[in-house]
């Protein structure tokens, strides 16, 4: 019996990635995470921050009707925040104060200001405060870590 020659061109090239292919692959995904995380952390510490804003609506609410009806804001005594808090928002502290504006007269202020609670990307002892509600709601964040872009886009004031 004769025996039949086998295919004497085998295929040469072999299947796969270079390392060299992957080594640039694996780099390419590190800058997208060196991009993405830190976008993602700013979204969810803005996330956690408008929090406050929706436990406080009620109290804004009436601190703007009173003001409507009285045309002075609120006295801090008259004001409950009991059981304000959320999630992230930890407690909820409402101020009245009296601030000197020109020739010697004095206007009132109300400050209502949210303690992030310390689980969240928006903690480390930032507050979040708005503010007078007779030329509309402003907002600020205070705190060691707190950045202004971490204000919900509708709490924001235009610099």
């Amino acid at each position: 019996m004769q025996t039949t020659a086998k295919n004497v061109f085998r295929n040469l090239k072999q299947g796969g990635f270079t390392l060299i292919e992957l080594m640039i692959v694996v780099a390419i995904i590190g800058v997208l995470a060196s991009i993405a995380v830190p976008q993602y952390q700013n979204y969810t510490a803005r996330a956690q921050a408008s929090e406050g804003l929706s436990v406080t609506a009620g109290l804004r609410a009436d601190i703007a009707e009173q003001y409507s009806l009285r045309g002075e804001m609120p006295a801090a005594t008259n004001i409950s925040t009991n059981n304000i808090s959320g999630r992230y928002v930890k407690n909820v502290e409402y101020q009245n104060e009296q601030l000197e504006v020109l020739f010697e007269e004095t206007s009132a202020v109300g400050d209502i200001t949210m303690i992030i609670a310390p689980d969240g990307e928006a903690a480390t002892g930032n507050n979040a405060s708005t503010r007078n509600p007779g030329n509309g709601w402003t907002c600020s964040w205070e705190g060691s870590s707190g950045q202004k872009n971490w204000l919900p886009a509708g709490c924001r004031a235009d610099d």
